[in-house]
């Protein structure tokens, strides 16, 4: 697989010497370019894609629950996909990228996984000013291939928090996913971390379901 550290790109070739004409340079530049160009691999495109959960067989719970737009730092609102060889390092492939940012497509995979559980009357965005009874905020911390000596991995954090109406507090917790990557190419780095979403999201929906039907239940 091609990554970020790997030379490419119209720099990666020679320099010209000095005391070419401009226009001879120019032209020498400009197949140089072209060259290049044609040499680069195509940049592939990749998504999460599992089925979703069959909804919940008893009553939802008579509410509506807004999910507010996710969180999370600048590598994971651009389509590079991430690879970590440390923990202190962010690297990217250079061909392989995502269909929208991560941010975007978590965002969009824990809404529907909401609305897909049936566990709630009614699931809708939720933006900082709408009155609502309780939303729920999240950041996305984590979202990447781990290279560990015993293998792969591919890793996803979100951090969340159910808020009611008067900001209160009611539920904050750190879903984790670390799952091994079974084959080392683009395909086992995407299909371990939709894996990884699923069950954590699952894990997401499960949590604050039952923390909203212990608080109806009350004391």
């Amino acid at each position: 697989m091609i990554r970020a550290d790997s030379p490419s790109g119209p720099g990666a070739g020679p320099r010209w010497a000095y005391g070419r004409t401009p226009l001879l340079a120019g032209m020498a530049a400009g197949l140089l370019f072209l060259a290049a160009c044609a040499a680069s691999p195509e940049i592939r495109y990749f998504r999460v894609e599992y089925p979703l959960p069959a909804p919940s067989a008893g009553s939802p719970l008579p509410l509506t629950l807004g999910i507010a737009r996710l969180a999370a730092s600048e590598p994971y609102r651009q389509e590079r996909i991430i690879y970590r060889t440390s923990p202190y390092q962010v690297q990217f492939y250079v061909y392989a990228r995502w269909e929208e940012p991560p941010v975007e497509m978590v965002h969009a995979r824990l809404l529907e996984q909401f609305v897909a559980s049936g566990r709630f009357q009614r699931v809708v965005p939720w933006r900082r000013g709408d009155a609502m009874d309780y939303h729920l905020e999240a950041r996305l911390r984590r979202f990447e291939e781990l290279d560990e000596a015993d293998g792969w991995y591919g890793l996803i954090e979100l951090e969340y928090e159910l808020v009611d109406g008067d900001g209160k507090s009611l539920l904050r917790e750190v879903m984790s996913r670390r799952v091994r990557i079974q084959t080392q190419t683009m395909d086992g780095i995407v299909e371990a971390l939709s894996q990884g979403l699923r069950t954590g999201l699952d894990e997401v929906v499960d949590k604050t379901a039952a923390a909203l039907a212990n608080l109806r239940r009350g004391p």
